[in-house]
């Protein structure tokens, strides 16, 4: 179950408590990367977060730390992440995404390609004149 084809990218967005002191971010965050390595997740990267103000109260908090953490787990594993962060009480509040891995294009030579897409100036200027006479 724990095959490479079998697990995903996901993205957690998150809002944490504005009662945790800056020097202990670092600390929170590696709480948070713990609790998804616990439930069965492969941390990729975590977003140190921000302090922002909230555009609306988030259980009446008007500043939140706003951070953003990649990993990678199997379907069975995120239901049990998604509860966890339920009961994260420092987190105010969190969305969870797919991410759509984009392939990367390798050995293509992009000045072939624009030369076969793109048309030519004259090409262009002859369809005009040809619009303009008609």
């Amino acid at each position: 179950m724990n095959e490479p084809e079998n697990k995903k990218e996901y993205e957690l967005a998150y809002l944490l408590t504005p009662d945790v002191s800056e020097d202990k971010i670092e600390a929170e965050v590696s709480e948070l990367k713990d609790l998804i390595a616990k439930n069965g997740g492969d941390v990729i990267q975590a977003n140190l977060p921000e302090k922002r103000h909230l555009a609306y109260p988030v259980k009446k908090q008007n500043f939140a730390y706003f951070g953003v953490v990649y990993f990678n787990s199997d379907t069975g594993n995120l239901d049990k992440i998604k509860k966890a962060l339920v009961f994260y009480k420092k987190i105010l509040r969190h969305l969870l995404l797919n991410t759509i891995i984009k392939p990367k294009l390798v050995g293509l030579n992009l000045e072939s390609q624009t030369a076969k897409t793109a048309p030519s100036s004259q090409s262009f200027e002859q369809r005009l004149e040809s619009l303009l006479n008609s």
